[in-house]
């Protein structure tokens, strides 16, 4: 059994905020806590002096921030982790064997919309668990678990996923499906792609196809359905997340294995307002 949520730490307020969010969960999960700092390696510093500081740096960054998590959740097992390395490719390495990798949102990438200038959104696409992007702290009220639906097993994952978090935090589970009036299951949705959903499906019968035995599985969950079929998947779920506690998404939806992460996601993933978990099937391709 996997026993680790993994979370980066930069020392920045962004960056407490993840852990934070990743400490409560594990707490309540009974999981442990590995916070994660990465060095870069020395080849990367002019003077070996400057990689030592860094270095020297980066274990009191972690020794603080396990002080101050300890604190706060006294009942969690915190360890840390000092890596070198770049930080994706660090986490991609240790969410091998961890149940959930936790990183704090950064900068938005350049206007070529490739992604890759954001390293959040790196440790997303290549991590083998799920992982959750967690924004700055906000003042806004928030309520609810989100969660994009599209009729592929992906989506069908992220949806007991969505279940067993708002059960834990005790939320209202909000199942939206988005797209085009004349055509919800072939229009563009979480993860888009050629056909992984189910043919032959309107948005109503998918919502319904999609809470399916959950009240079953997640005695007293409170389940509300949207269908918009005016704006298009990514805007429908930035809009309900942006009031969320929490917005779960499949990582390729009906993109299939031929991406590694689908359209919707991917824009979702780089406009993170809440904090925004993808799934992962459970045995890593």
């Amino acid at each position: 059994m996997k026993k680790n949520v993994l979370v980066g730490v930069d020392g920045s307020a962004v960056g407490s905020a993840a852990v934070d969010w990743a400490a409560e969960r594990a707490r309540d999960l009974g999981l442990q806590l590995n916070l994660v700092h990465a060095v870069p390696e020395p080849w990367a510093f002019p003077e070996k002096a400057l990689h030592d500081g860094a270095t020297a740096q980066a274990k009191d960054l972690l020794k603080g921030e396990a002080a101050r998590v300890t604190a706060r959740f006294p009942s969690l097992g915190v360890v840390t982790t000092l890596s070198s390395g770049e930080p994706a490719e660090t986490m991609r390495k240790l969410s091998a064997d961890a149940e959930m990798v936790v990183v704090g949102t950064d900068r938005r990438p350049g206007n070529h919309g490739e992604g890759f200038g954001s390293v959040s959104f790196q440790i997303a696409v290549i991590s083998h668990c799920a992982v959750a992007i967690v924004p700055a702290r906000s003042t806004r009220e928030s309520s609810g678990v989100v969660v994009g639906v599209d009729g592929s097993p992906d989506s069908e994952l992220a949806v007991e996923c969505a279940a067993d978090e708002a059960q834990r935090m005790r939320q209202e589970l909000v199942i939206v499906h988005a797209g085009s009036g004349r055509d919800p299951v072939a229009s563009e949705a979480p993860g888009r792609g050629t056909g992984a959903a189910e043919p032959g499906l309107d948005g109503h019968a998918l919502l319904s196809k999609s809470v399916k035995g959950l009240e079953e599985r997640h005695p007293g969950l409170a389940i509300l359905k949207i269908l918009d079929l005016e704006r298009a998947p990514a805007e429908a779920l930035l809009d309900a997340g942006a009031r969320a506690r929490l917005l779960v998404m499949g990582c390729k939806g009906r993109g299939g294995a031929r991406v590694l992460v689908g359209s919707v996601a991917q824009h979702v993933l780089l406009n993170v307002r809440c904090p925004t978990l993808i799934t992962r099937p459970s045995v890593a391709s």
